[in-house]
């Protein structure tokens, strides 16, 4: 029966029972038909539709069913809400012009809604999380003017009352078909929405994660690979409720594995949260056990897995290494320090109900075993089997459950959470894989419809567009990892890739609208928010593409890290105007596109040759002006960085960049309130001023202003912005402290943010057990707490920042005063006379001097940082070896000038009493550094400086140094500092 617009819109408004009939004919309208979509849109009937959902206060305080019904009874509203849902996801669906008006009649809150969410009917629930799903979809396409998009959608979606439904749903223990597809919407969801560092300590916060992993180990459970004797371990800590379930066989791991990657990141705090989830170490016990003995025997303490620092200790017995190919070549020793980034390994044990383990060791050398016991000696860690099992998902599984394990397995390598051996390892059974699924999707791809709606093609795209991104997290700063990929071909696959995200787009079907038809722009503007489409999206293709482009820029620079072969390589496969195009913005090259050429460029120029050649033949240094003056600061940040490569001395680019005006927009960032942009701004002036001319170093001073170049060296700016801002009670006082400081600048966080980091609770279970008996998650609390003390603190992160610029601040001194670009060596003499006495007037010369004592001397920083603390402590940290040898060397340029300047340094005795006491630094490059002063200051320049040189060995002698040198010639580890102590002595000793 046929029904006009009034006749439906007046049923919506009616009982239940009409309401039902209305949606029914609705739904038969407009499913499968996006014209009759459009027209319902115009006569207005979203709005009522909403209104089915929407909680009325009075009757959902007044349930009249009887209480044994009430979970079970489908009423009329119930099915008048099921009914309006399920409209609501087919509007969706629609595309992105359809999520004006839903956001017009507030369709996502209604939705998000406990009453939608936590509802007694599995289908009601499922109902609206296809309506956030779909959504989701469309804002994933919609343009930046769209009122929802991915952003605002995550806002919505991981606010508090959304995130207490979302672990719900997760929480279930009952298994179920509507259950399961409950939370595999839930899981993608995070997975795609979940990007923004906020979002993920929510989550975390709210127990998500531990809920996630909790998933993640019932299929470790259903597969049988939870570790022999886990069970019998996790009874005797107390941790045994935390084995889960067999994961059904309705169950993602697809989901779950994207949603615990899209969470932990590339945060060590969150990646050791899922390292210490209560299941994972009852599933991935680390204990010493002898699977030779007696079961009836007792087994040994769990531990936990090492995250402070790379886990060494290699465990007799680890099954889950067995599942991994053995035919790996031997690492000469178990105790070598890993690199930034490695793999951990462990061993633990599993029921025989749940696993398909045998009893059985796995072969150690004599070696092996004596490091183990050293290891065991110095009470180090051992790894997770988490990782070895996660390589084993990645070499057993394939498509998108493959690469989020990947993912995963990523995060806890660069974390460090893993053995140093693992990283060859990874060269050999997981980047190979990596790239193999890489080449073989891409090729699928080739014959796809992209004007086909299909979740196939959807996931197919997407698996093509992040390989690329999780391959370049996965080598970068690994040389080994870089060359397996490298041998794998990774770098024509990649170059491949980001020619086809230049090639011209398919034929493209445009979508119909009804809003831009027929329709004025005068009419428009009277109608309804709720009554009309808004813009139509960019299409899938387009979107895919830009994408495309953005990984695989950074996996084109993850690969060129190291090597000078591989970016040639990368230069022959011309795609260097391809990325040099890309540094432009356009609507094909959004920001995200710009700061992968950025870093794609800056990575190519380390090379001479390159730099020298295709970066000058593609002019590079045009768009580099552009961004430095782009009103994203991410984009500044960015161009300031590849700036550093671009102005050495050896760069043909450099005079071109002078006259353009980088001096002047570098000395501007310099003075920026964000610190980043600081930092790379100063460290490319630093470049800039190596080597120029008197005249350009001048001018620098002068831009960068004198008093804020002593104030980026001297003050802990981001420290003491935040200390102001937490200890004033009135925050207008301490903004007030800080315009004084300068009017640029505001560093100061409110109470919220700098408590941000805060949290009550790690653990945060659906069944509210308590924890504060269970030993092993008592230590594991401890262990968290100091990773977040180290990952989230922002007072933490601002004291790096300081260090950082201050550095930074001292080389920029230490070029200026270096060899000048002169065409002698008398004349490079002269160069640096002069920058000497330009910087002693410019800043003063006793002030420059306090200044560097300064840095040499014991930090004591603000004690408000520490919870639980009394507020009287303080915490006191030693100068850093970076600072020291910057100081050091700024005395080194200084004692190459001529005698004055050497009998100025020997004059400041308190500076030499601490520079004395720094030969037994830990650091070899401190020791060489102050090799270099004294031969330096001890250096004769003519017959006429004899005598002042003779005075200048006799003070030094009189300070200790010559002792110390001695000392540095006769026992120190490496030659290198044992020769320059040597030279030091030859030249000091004559002369007294």
């Amino acid at each position: 029966m046929a029904l006009d617009p009034q006749s439906v819109l007046a049923k919506l408004n009616a009982s239940a029972p009409e309401q039902i009939t209305a949606l029914r004919y609705l739904k038969n309208e407009v499913i499968g038909h996006i014209q009759k979509k459009e027209d319902w849109v115009r006569h207005g009937v979203l709005r009522p539709i909403v209104r089915v959902i929407t909680p009325n206060t009075s009757k959902a305080n007044e349930d009249t069913r009887p209480p044994f019904l009430t979970l079970t009874t489908f009423t009329d509203e119930d099915s008048a809400k099921l009914q309006a849902l399920q409209l609501l996801a087919s509007f969706a669906n629609a595309g992105p012009a359809f999520l004006s008006p839903l956001h017009a009649v507030d369709a996502l809150p209604a939705v998000l809604d406990s009453s939608c969410l936590q509802n007694g009917h599995p289908r009601i629930v499922l109902a609206a999380l296809r309506v956030v799903r779909d959504i989701a979809a469309a804002a994933a396409y919609a343009p930046s003017t769209s009122p929802i998009t991915t952003k605002t959608l995550a806002e919505t979606l991981f606010a508090e009352g959304p995130l207490d439904s979302l672990l719900h749903i997760l929480s279930q223990k009952t298994p179920s078909f509507d259950g399961e597809a409950q939370i595999s919407i839930v899981t993608y969801l995070i997975k795609d929405l979940c990007r923004d560092e906020r979002h993920q300590l929510a989550l975390l916060n709210k127990g998500i994660l531990d809920a996630l992993a909790t998933k993640l180990a019932s299929f470790a459970v259903a597969q049988g690979q939870v570790l022999p004797g886990a069970e019998i371990i996790a009874r005797l800590e107390g941790i045994e409720d935390f084995i889960p379930a067999p994961a059904t066989p309705a169950s993602s791991l697809d989901g779950v594995l994207g949603a615990i990657a899209s969470i932990i990141g590339d945060s060590r705090f969150r990646a050791c949260k899922l390292l210490y989830s209560p299941s994972i170490l009852a599933i991935f016990p680390v204990a010493n056990i002898d699977p030779s003995k007696s079961p009836m025997l007792p087994l040994g303490p769990m531990e936990l897995p090492g995250v402070q620092r790379p886990p060494t200790k290699h465990l007799d017995f680890e099954p889950m290494d067995l599942l991994l190919p053995q035919a790996l070549p031997e690492v000469p020793s178990h105790t070598a320090i890993p690199s930034s980034g490695t793999l951990r390994e462990d061993s633990g044990h599993g029921g025989q109900s749940t696993s398909r383990f045998q009893s059985t060791t796995t072969s150690r050398s004599p070696s092996e075993d004596a490091s183990a016991s050293k290891n065991d000696a110095e009470g180090e860690k051992a790894e997770s089997p988490l990782v070895p099992w996660l390589i084993n998902l990645i070499r057993s599984r394939s498509g998108s459950e493959m690469l989020m394990a990947t993912s995963i397995l990523t995060s806890l390598f660069k974390a460090g959470f893993s053995y140093a051996t693992r990283e060859p390892s990874l060269g050999l059974l997981v980047v190979p894989v990596l790239l193999g699924m890489l080449d073989e999707f891409d090729a699928k791809i080739k014959n796809i419809d992209y004007n086909s709606c299909s979740r196939d093609t959807a996931s197919l795209l997407n698996i093509v567009e992040e390989t690329p991104a999780i391959l370049a997290r996965l080598i970068t700063d690994s040389e080994p990892l870089q060359k397996a990929a490298f041998e794998c071909n990774a770098v024509k696959t990649v170059c491949k890739l980001l020619k086809e995200s230049y090639d011209a787009p398919p034929p493209l079907a445009k979508s119909w609208s009804w809003a831009s038809s027929n329709k004025s722009s005068d009419s428009m503007g009277e109608v309804s928010p709720d009554c009309r489409l808004g813009e139509e999206g960019q299409h899938r293709f387009l979107v895919h593409r830009v994408k495309l482009r953005e990984n695989a820029l950074k996996a084109i620079g993850a690969l060129a890290t190291f090597r000078d072969e591989y970016r040639k390589a990368i230069v022959e496969q011309e795609v260097v105007h391809h990325i040099v195009d890309s540094l432009t913005p356009t609507p094909d090259n959004p920001v995200s596109v710009v700061l992968a050429a950025c870093y794609a460029v800056r990575i190519l120029s380390r090379s001479v040759n390159i730099l020298r050649t295709a970066l000058v033949d593609h002019e590079v240094s045009t768009p580099l002006m552009q961004l430095l003056r782009h009103h994203d600061v991410e984009v500044r940040v960015a161009a300031a960085a590849l700036a550093c490569n671009l102005v050495t001395d050896f760069s043909p680019m450099r005079e071109s960049l002078v006259e353009a005006g980088i001096l002047e927009a570098l000395c501007e960032h310099a003075h920026s309130h964000n610190a980043t942009l600081r930092l790379n701004s100063l460290w490319a002036l630093k470049h800039l001023v190596h080597a120029s001319s008197i005249d350009l170093k001048k001018r620098c001073v002068e831009e960068l202003e004198s008093g804020w170049l002593v104030r980026l060296i001297c003050d802990d700016t981001e420290d003491e912005a935040l200390y102001s801002a937490k200890t004033r009670s009135d925050r207008e006082a301490a903004q007030s402290t800080l315009n004084g400081m300068d009017e640029d600048i505001d560093m100061g966080l409110t109470d919220d943010q700098s408590r941000a980091w805060l949290s009550t609770s790690f653990y945060k279970s659906p069944s509210n057990l308590a924890h504060t008996d269970i030993r092993i998650l008592q230590e594991a609390e401890k262990q968290l707490e100091t990773l977040r003390e180290n990952d989230l603190n922002p007072v933490n992160k601002a004291r790096k920042d300081d260090l950082l610029i201050q550095e930074q601040g001292l080389d920029f001194i230490r070029n200026l005063i270096g060899g000048a670009l002169s065409g002698s060596s008398a004349d490079s003499l002269n160069d640096t006379t002069e920058m000497i006495d330009f910087l002693f007037t410019t800043l003063g010369q006793d002030r420059l001097f306090e200044i560097l004592a300064s840095k040499l001397r014991t930090k004591v920083f603000h004690p408000f940082s520490r919870r639980g603390g009394t507020g009287s402590e303080t915490r006191i940290a030693p100068p850093k070896p970076k600072i020291i040898v910057a100081v050091i060397y700024i005395l080194v340029h200084i004692a190459a000038s001529i005698p004055r300047h050497r009998q100025l340094v020997v004059s400041q005795t308190e500076l030499l009493r601490q520079l004395q006491k720094l030969f037994n630094s830990q650091d070899k490059e401190v020791r060489v550094a102050l090799c270099h002063l004294i031969n330096n200051l001890t250096w004769q320049d003519n017959a006429s400086d004899g005598p002042g040189c003779s005075q200048r060995a006799q003070e030094l002698k009189n300070l200790g140094f010559l002792t110390k040198l001695e000392s540095l010639k006769e026992g120190d580890d490496e030659l290198d500092v044992r020769e320059r102590a040597k030279s030091a002595l030859w030249q000091m000793k004559p002369a007294y």
